[in-house]
């Protein structure tokens, strides 16, 4: 297959990503930070809107210590849109999921051309777990699109110092003053320029030797990426209502609050109990080892080999440095600094995209070593490990986040050694199974009728599908007619009574429903 082939079937790809997105955005359930960054959205809106006269969004919880520039966007597009609010951030998020499908196929062709970033595309999106974080992850998924963004620029700014192009010097500061009006921690997001920068200079020194020229080449870069620093500032403030009040102390702050975020609990991880302050160094790497496929493991082993073989013979391009940069320091400074982590790798969703470019880099050059009798192998093993991938997340849709691969014995295996649903999206699927259940049994009027719901999880996860009328006791106490709960970890005092739905993939259960009225319905079954 030529390189114009390659680089159309990744156009493909995004088209089709694209109807996958518009296809499946309203199945995705409510995940439990959600309703917080909806309301944060609705006050930093309104901030905007009234010129900063409504103070209300420095006064709901600490959600001001984060940038406002996807919560406000996903407020603005539900005020556009004819969507309930959760359904407009489920289509944003889908889109901006796909905008990082869009960097990594820029990304891949930048550096090897579109093989590669074909590839690249291939892998990110038949990994379920980004995919399954798109459109109901407020936080993590934007943020890493934003950051694979901030990659690309700054992969094509190495690749063309002293003298980068304007537009690259726009787009760097762009994607990274959104990252930043994310999650002011974005900062790490500059690891390319970080390590790849030293090393275009020693190769300039190398070159011209130190003197006036060298001088004069690093003050040129230097005049021409310091205004893109300045803009991703200015983005930053910008999309950050907080920053506005502060623009150099208030981020500053946040960073230091972010540093020792005060969240102390146990959870499983490989059938352990950790702790989010005490974590072992192998959490990370075992995180990444039980969640990514097993052929995108395999081609980063790959990458691994070939770039130390490169580094053994001198052979040190900046670009490459950047992406390597992009893809080991971030892990090695959270490991270093005992940075709180839980929901497994979530808080590192933004490395999927640079993981992806890297391993897509190996895959191409294999790909590129078969003799050309031989050349349809490489695309048949990949045609068939797309179709098993895609078999496997369609069984679990809308759950894809759940995925583990066959290190961790797949979902069964992982049941009850790793946390999966860990965000309660399959509460909004129990409710309304719940709510239509019992309207098709009772007919109609059964919405009219006050049942009292008690809820183990995020209570607006199922209590957004269910009637108006069927509310939580205001105390969370007293008798309830139906119990609805995820299966993240044991509840207190949960009741004994008939199982009347069950939400499961793969043979295990996500979240259930049981009937604890006088005279229960039969028990029945959910998907």
């Amino acid at each position: 297959m030529t390189e114009q082939a390659w680089g159309r079937w990744g156009r493909v790809l995004l088209i089709l990503g694209l109807v996958a997105v518009v296809a499946t955005f309203r199945g995705y359930g409510i995940s439990w930070d959600e309703p917080l960054h909806l309301e944060y959205g609705r006050r930093a809106l309104e901030w905007y809107l009234t010129l900063g006269q409504d103070r209300g969004v420095f006064e709901y919880q600490n959600l001001y210590l984060y940038g406002a520039a996807y919560d406000t966007a996903a407020t603005a597009l539900g005020e556009l849109l004819p969507l309930d609010p959760y359904a407009g951030r489920r289509l944003l998020g889908g889109l901006v999921g796909l905008a990082g499908l869009l960097a990594v196929f820029k990304l891949g062709r930048e550096l090897a051309g579109p093989r590669a970033g074909t590839l690249a595309v291939l892998l990110l999106v038949l990994t379920p777990l980004w995919m399954g974080h798109a459109f109901a992850n407020p936080k993590d998924v934007p943020f890493a699109v934003a950051g694979a963004w901030c990659t690309l620029y700054q992969i094509r700014i190495l690749r063309s110092l002293p003298r980068p192009a304007w537009r690259d010097l726009v787009g760097l500061g762009v994607a990274l003053g959104c990252a930043l009006g994310i999650r002011v921690g974005g900062v790490i997001l500059l690891a390319p320029l970080a390590l790849g920068g030293p090393v275009w200079l020693a190769q300039a020194a190398r070159r011209q030797g130190i003197g006036t020229e060298l001088a004069r080449a690093v003050g040129m870069a230097a005049a021409r990426l310091l205004p893109a620093l300045l803009l991703a500032w200015a983005v930053m403030v910008a999309a950050w209502p907080w920053a506005q009040l502060d623009p150099l102390g208030n981020p500053v702050r946040a960073l230091t609050e972010f540093s020792s975020f005060p969240l102390d609990f146990t959870f499983r991880f490989a059938g352990q109990e950790l702790r989010t302050t005490d974590l072992p160094w192998w959490y990370v790497p075992a995180g990444f080892g039980v969640k990514l496929p097993l052929l995108v493991i395999a081609a980063l082993g790959g990458a691994l080999g070939w770039a130390l073989a490169g580094l053994a013979r001198g052979n040190l391009r900046p670009e490459r440095i950047g992406l390597g940069a992009a893809v080991l320091l971030p892990p090695a400074v959270v490991m270093v600094t005992d940075a709180v982590l839980y929901d497994g790798i979530r808080h590192l969703l933004f490395l999927l995209p640079v993981l992806a470019v890297a391993a897509a880099l190996a895959l191409d050059r294999a790909l590129g070593l078969l003799p050309e009798r031989r050349a349809w192998i490489g695309p048949t093993v990949l045609a068939g490990w797309a179709a098993a991938m895609l078999v496997d997340m369609a069984r679990l849709h809308p759950y894809e986040a759940v995925w583990y691969n066959a290190l961790a014995g797949g979902v069964r295996g992982a049941d009850g050694r790793y946390e999966l649903d860990y965000w309660g999206t399959a509460l909004s699927e129990a409710a309304r199974i719940l709510s239509r259940d019992i309207v098709r049994a009772e007919g109609a009027e059964a919405i009219t009728r006050p049942y009292r719901v008690r809820v183990c999880g995020p209570h607006e996860s199922a209590l957004y599908y269910l009637p108006p009328r069927w509310r939580a006791p205001p105390d969370g106490q007293g008798p309830v007619d139906f119990y609805v709960s995820f299966t993240r970890s044991p509840c207190p005092d949960a009741p004994k009574g008939p199982e009347i739905v069950r939400v499961e993939r793969m043979g295990v259960t996500l979240a259930y429903v049981l009937d604890l009225r006088a005279k229960p319905l039969p028990a029945a079954g959910g998907r």
